[in-house]
């Protein structure tokens, strides 16, 4: 069930978690708007983003439409979420909805990332719908449930070889991930756009899968990280050894439903302070 948003637009909505730290770059850009950003304005920002990063040309386009997803009594699935973004370039994005937003920051913050799940989203699908199907199958594959909770509530801890070694071990507790995280060898990174959908209403967060990202060392600023995190989670997305499935989409089987709320670590980043009498909300 979709979530019904009782916030409007609020430009500095950064300011309501420190968990919104990932997003802080790609946000900048709406800070001063009066009002919700129309699609051209999304559609610039991330044009820039993959200007600098490389990634894949999108532009965000009007949401699926119901008539438009079958011909001839044919599914089409070249029509449908997955096959516009990865066949046509294509996002179908509501306006004034806090959730496609939030998607639409995830794919500037993570533009290699987020092109290939949906990649693989596709190929998953058309690998079990024949192209003559009258219609889709009564539930998502496994894999497909993986990337599914991966892209709303997913989370990505980054960790060094040792950090990833000790976050393995079965008596691996959110103490130790906490610690290890202030040492500086590991840095949990929010990648579900629901996530933020649920941080910016006080909302607690919805679980999802984990992925483990190793690197020799942790990079010094963030951007340096969130550009580590968006090449190699995109590796990870194209090897059909990963997120084959929910139980198996991270290494971290205490945090294969990571939740925010109930994680206990702040992130390094603070966030900015509210003014009185607008208390913070958040997960965190």
């Amino acid at each position: 069930m979709a979530l019904v948003h009782k916030l409007g637009w609020d430009a500095q909505f950064m300011e309501r978690s420190p968990w919104f730290w990932p997003l802080a770059r790609a946000a900048e850009r709406f800070e001063t708007l009066a009002d919700w950003p129309t699609l051209a304005q999304l559609g610039e920002l991330y044009a820039l983003r993959a200007q600098e990063t490389g990634a894949p040309l999108l532009r965000f386009a009007d949401n699926v439409r119901k008539q438009d997803k079958r011909v001839g009594g044919r599914v089409v699935l070249e029509a449908l979420y997955d096959g516009r973004i990865s066949v046509r370039g294509e996002v179908p994005t509501r306006e004034r909805d806090w959730h496609d937003f939030f998607n639409v920051l995830c794919f500037a913050t993570f533009p290699h990332a987020k092109h290939a799940l949906h990649s693989r989203q596709f190929a998953a699908l058309r690998a079990r719908v024949p192209p003559d199907a009258s219609q889709l199958p009564n539930a998502r594959s496994p894999e497909q449930d993986a990337l599914t909770l991966f892209d709303e509530g997913g989370a990505v801890v980054v960790a060094t070889r040792e950090a990833a070694r000790l976050l393995e071990q079965d008596n691996c507790s959110q103490q130790s991930i906490e610690a290890l995280q202030q040492q500086g060898v590991a840095r949990v990174v929010p990648f579900g756009h629901a996530l933020f959908e649920h941080l910016v209403e006080g909302l607690r967060c919805p679980g999802g899968c984990t992925h483990l990202s190793v690197v020799d060392a942790l990079p010094s600023d963030d951007a340096a990280l969130l550009q580590t995190v968006d090449l190699r989670l995109a590796e990870a997305l194209r090897d059909p050894k990963h997120f084959v499935s929910p139980r198996a989409c991270s290494h971290l089987r205490h945090l294969r439903h990571l939740r925010l709320d109930t994680l206990g670590i702040l992130p390094p980043t603070p966030a900015r302070a509210r003014p009185t009498g607008s208390p913070a909300r958040g997960c965190s």
